[in-house]
């Protein structure tokens, strides 16, 4: 099948590759790597970030006219928008829905169906400019979250526990956001889990349940781990709860990634994304499970029912996780070096180990996903033991950085 890739999600890619399709990728430029020209495209375009629809869809038109695309997909959010106008005036098939999407990415809106269906959430407001953000701050309570609307990767969330909070606590949201509007929500206190499905026409599969580990002040994820340990009862209350969402919702033909935490009152809901979840969680749920989501989800994008490949029963095999870097510091520091990192890769039980930054990255403070600076995957026959495999494992890097202007070489703490 010839197939135009939009967007991201290599790994989906690769799958496409292994079936044996044809596939042009169009990315924007922010998204391109060097390495995408040697890539398993036939051609690769790179578009500019800022480009509107139509010049996306008009450079789609003329390659339709030589290579008939017989889909259009595409794995990642941002892009969601331009498959649909791209399959909508050239008449390709795609199994993007905008419609769910503009559901789940507005997050006051998502609550407000769930409220509507009677499905239990938080207590919530949304607000424009300071005072209207400060007045749901008091009519919410303390403690609460303030964050984006359609925010992600933990940009601009911040928790305020006493009044003395605030200030900072906005100025980390930023007046941009403020401005176009934010989500206030009452403070959830309980463990945090996502949960990783796929759904087949309408029927919901969940295929895995994973405990999330955050920065309690910044709300970077550090790491996750699957399977999530849970016992039966709270499985089945997040696995039910988490059904009702994706029903209320309208999920179809899609994967599905739903945060949430574990409160004293039952689960509730952070947030849900119409697509796999991010941070290696599809690399920790193949490890665990043996069900690759990649491979799922690139079949469903052609239109596939994946239906009769997903197990009647998923029973772990193995714990896996993954675990971040995150070392923190003026920007003056910039990156020498990250010694040890082969030493890690040798360890039996590491399955990789990835730098997220390059020598003469600045340091800079952790405030999103972005900022952090490795990462390493371990499997282990216990969560516990998974979990502190991967730990020591970051630990073992040491990541050396010069200061300047006089250039003197430490190794910060992890």
């Amino acid at each position: 099948m010839r197939v135009l890739v939009v967007g991201t999600n290599r790994l989906c890619h690769d799958r496409l590759r292994e079936h044996g399709h044809q596939m042009v990728l169009f990315v924007p430029r922010g998204k391109a790597r060097r390495e995408d020209p040697a890539g398993p495209y036939r051609h690769v375009v790179i578009v500019e970030d800022q480009a509107g629809i139509d010049l996306w869809v008009d450079v789609a038109r003329a390659f339709h006219r030589s290579m008939r695309f017989e889909a259009v997909v595409a794995y990642n959010e941002h892009t969601y928008h331009i498959v649909r106008a791209i399959s909508d005036t050239l008449d390709i098939p795609t199994v993007v829905d905008t419609g769910l999407f503009g559901r789940v990415l507005d997050k006051s809106r998502m609550r407000e169906l769930l409220e509507k269906h009677d499905v239990p959430s938080c207590r919530y407001a949304r607000a424009t400019g300071r005072e209207a953000v400060l007045t749901a701050i008091r009519d919410i309570g303390l403690p609460c979250i303030v964050k984006p609307v359609d925010g992600e990767a933990s940009l601009g969330v911040a928790r305020i526990d006493s009044p003395g909070d605030i200030g900072a606590a906005l100025q980390r949201v930023g007046d941009e956001h403020i401005d176009r509007g934010v989500l206030v929500e009452e403070f959830l206190v309980g463990d945090e889990f996502s949960v990783e499905g796929i759904s087949a026409g309408a029927r919901h599969h969940i295929v895995a349940i994973t405990k999330k580990f955050r920065d309690d002040t910044t709300f970077v994820e550090r790491g996750h781990l699957v399977p999530a340990p849970v016992d039966a009862a709270a499985r089945e209350s997040i696995v039910s709860y988490v059904e009702r969402i994706l029903d209320v919702l309208e999920f179809h033909d899609c994967p599905s990634h739903t945060e949430i935490v574990l409160t004293a009152r039952g689960p509730r809901i952070i947030e849900t994304h119409n697509r796999i979840g991010g941070d290696r969680i599809v690399d920790l749920v193949r490890l665990a499970t043996g069900v690759d989501l990649y491979d799922l989800v690139a079949r469903q994008s052609l239109g596939e029912d994946v239906t009769a490949l997903l197990p009647g029963r998923i029973v772990p095999k193995q714990s896996a996780v993954v675990w971040y870097a995150d070392p923190g510091g003026p920007p003056a520091n910039t990156l020498l070096e990250v010694r040890d990192v082969e030493r890690v890769r040798a360890l039996p039980y590491v399955r990789q180990v990835e730098l997220l930054k390059e020598p003469g990255a600045p340091q800079t403070a952790v405030r999103q996903s972005s900022d952090r600076s490795a990462l390493a995957v371990v499997v282990g026959d216990t969560p516990q033991e998974a979990l502190r495999r991967a730990q020591e494992a970051i630990r073992m890097l040491t990541f050396v950085y010069a200061w300047n202007p006089e250039d003197t070489a430490f190794a910060p703490g992890h």
